[in-house]
This record gives structure tokens, sequence and C-alpha cells, in this order.
């Protein structure tokens, strides 16, 4: 293999499974990335059939699938010879890698193998992560070049916890496709709504997630059950999938909201669910980041209720955009559904300034240039 003057990054990951965030972030990154300038390469430890595989593939990027499971076992040890070893086939500038196995195992074989330049991507502010795992963040910060948080809350806790220097953390939030991500006319919102039995008179309020415990559902569907005497024609769309989509069925059913809740599953395309929302929520009780998700949502041009947990408030200006509350507060949640409702104008405001933040702030061309930036700062030193 011939080295080349492009910038050569290994980006390794722990899990490129179910297109959550990190991976969605991970993919638009890599395939947008100025190839001239920079060769990608994707490691990953646990890979699952999911549709951004075929994303990436298409855009001629390499992923490959290095199984590793426990990092201090003899398996673990036989597999570090084989990254070892493809770093130095491809003549790896920059190491990136995202989450605590990628930032622990991967980054010191990136250390002994010779690799110039390791950077680590902050996702979240670590609520799920151990002492233990802050711990040995702590004891290799020396072999980082830098650190890229998602957020500016991210960096406080990478800050805080890992202590690493401010001087080393960077902030680049997430960006969206605004193209993708516009503003539907009102043909297309009454097109999808029928499609999904939903009437023109209908209050829609919507959530895209992972049906994981952090995302806090059940906190939705409480405040649902409160304002559903309020507004009577309200219907609330749940646009994800996981292990806990039966057990929020039967919860809908118990509250007796279930008439009024959709869940759509996993979905390639959420455009088509967006199209139909009246308001937007995002309401996670931990470990949140930047999402993709408010970001998207807000470049539709959406009105958005977001908890104040993670980035969420660097997206979502209270009073300006949305409402932000705090974690874990039903009442407030039913509040401001139930302001919303009642202030159409109010509703209409707030979401073209939503789309106003994304152009001026979040578009996908400004996260992937300012990535670029930082690779070449990086090379240079």
């Amino acid at each position: 293999m011939q080295v080349s003057h492009k910038i050569n990054i290994m980006f390794i990951i722990d899990c490129l499974c179910a297109p959550g965030g990190t991976e969605t972030h991970l993919t638009r990154l890599v395939t947008m990335l100025d190839k001239e300038r920079f060769r990608s390469i994707i490691v990953v430890f646990d890979l699952q059939e999911n549709h951004l595989i075929k994303k990436i593939q298409d855009a001629g990027i390499t992923i490959i699938h290095i199984p590793v499971g426990r990092y201090y076992n003899f398996d673990a040890f036989k597999k570090a010879f084989i990254l070892s070893k493809l770093m130095r086939e491809y003549h790896i500038d920059i190491v990136q890698t995202y989450h605590f196995k990628s930032d622990f195992y991967g980054a010191i074989i990136a250390y002994l193998t010779g690799v110039k330049h390791i950077i680590s991507s902050k996702r979240d502010v670590g609520d799920i992560k151990s002492k233990l795992h802050f711990l040995l963040n702590q004891k290799t910060s020396a072999i980082f070049d830098g650190y890229i948080a998602v957020a500016d809350a991210v960096a406080e806790i990478v800050s805080l916890k890992e202590k690493v220097s401010k001087d080393k953390i960077k902030t680049i939030y997430n960006g969206v496709d605004t193209e993708i991500f516009s503003i539907p006319d009102q043909n297309m919102i009454v097109e999808t709504r029928q499609k999904l039995g939903i009437q023109p008179s209908d209050f829609v309020v919507g959530m895209v997630a992972a049906l994981r415990p952090e995302k806090n559902y059940t906190s939705l569907f409480e405040a649902i059950k409160k304002v559903k005497e309020t507004i009577k024609e309200i219907k609330v769309l749940i646009v994800g999938g996981g292990d806990l989509l039966d057990i929020y069925r039967q919860y809908t059913e118990e509250l007796g909201i279930s008439k009024e809740v959709i869940f759509t599953n996993w979905s390639e395309d959420v455009t088509q669910y967006l199209r139909t929302f009246d308001v937007a929520c995002l309401i996670p009780s931990r470990n949140e980041g930047f999402s993709n998700s408010v970001i998207e949502k807000m470049a539709m041009g959406l009105p958005m209720i977001v908890t104040d947990v993670g980035g969420n408030a660097e997206a979502v200006i209270d009073g300006y955009n949305g409402i932000v509350i705090p974690k874990n507060n039903v009442d407030a949640l039913s509040d401001a559904i139930i302001y919303l409702y009642e202030n159409p104008e109010k509703r209409k405001e707030m979401g073209a300034r939503s789309r106003q933040r994304i152009m001026e702030h979040f578009t996908l061309t400004k996260m992937v240039k300012s990535h670029e930036e930082y690779y070449e700062k990086i090379m240079k030193g």
C-alpha cells in the first residue's frame, strides 16, 4: 500500500449496530469528508446489520469488523496485533475513537503502534459510565492529542471527571442535512397524516428516539394522560424501536391512552413522520449529548420541548424556539404541551426560529468543515 498525501484517518467505534446518534453522526462525517484531502477507514468491534453500513460502503469507505468482547483476555491480545497491523498498512495519521472500549483499548494500541495523533470523540455526559471507566480515561488522557465534544455540556464533564485541560477540548456540534430535513408544504402534511390515520384537526406531539429507559418515555405517556382532558384531539407519534416496545404498548393501555399513541417502530426515513408533528419532544432523564433527533426536528421547522439534559439547552433556547423543562417533571411537560396547543401563533414563531437556528449554527456542512479544520490543525501540531 502506497503512502498518500492525504490525511489517513482511522475511526474506531465500539458498536455500529442500531442507527443511534453516534452511528448516524459518524456516517454523515465520513461520507462527507473531502476525499481529495482525507482517506477514512472504520474499525468496528461490534458490527450488526443496519442501513447505515450500505451508505458508508456506497461512499467508498472501508469498514473492517474486528470482534472484540472483553478487552483484557487473550483473544483481545491477539486482536490487538490485527488492529496494529491495519494501522501500519493504511499508514494511519490520525486515530479517532468513539465510546469507552475504543477510547481505552483502541487508543492504547494506536499509541503503541506509533500513530502520531490520537483523538477521542465524546458524545454524551457519561451518566452510565462507572467510576472505573472515568479512572481509566484519566490514566490514558496523556496519549490523546485532543478531544472533540459534541456539546459544551459534554466538554464540562470531560474536563471535570476525566481531568482533561479545557485547552485540549474542542466543541463541534452535530449537523443536519437541511435539504433532507426541511419545512414541508401543507399538501405533504395532509397526505402523510392520512396514511397514518391522523385527522387534520388532531394535535400531534411527536418523539423520535430509541425505546430505552434514559429517553424517559414514561414521563411523556403520563403527561399525555394529564393533558388528554384539555386537548381532546391529541395524538402522540412515537418513532423508534427497541426491547421496551411491547412494555410501552402495555403501559399506554394501563394509562388509558392507547388510542392516542401511535408506535411506528424503527424507520430509515423519519421525515415522513416529522411532517405530521405540531410539537416535537426529546425529554431524556440522563446521558444525553447533542441530539441529532433534536436538530432534525428543528430543521423541519418544529417548536421543541426538551429537558435540560446534556446539550439540549444549547440547541433549544427556552422561550425562543421551544421550551426547556427540568428532567423527570411530568407537570412541566404537560404544562408545556398545553401552552403550545393554546398558542398556535407562538408555535409557528418558535418553529420558524428553530429552522433559523439550524441554518445559522447546526448545518451538516458546518459540522464537516469544522472537523476538517480540526484534523489539519492536529496534523500541524
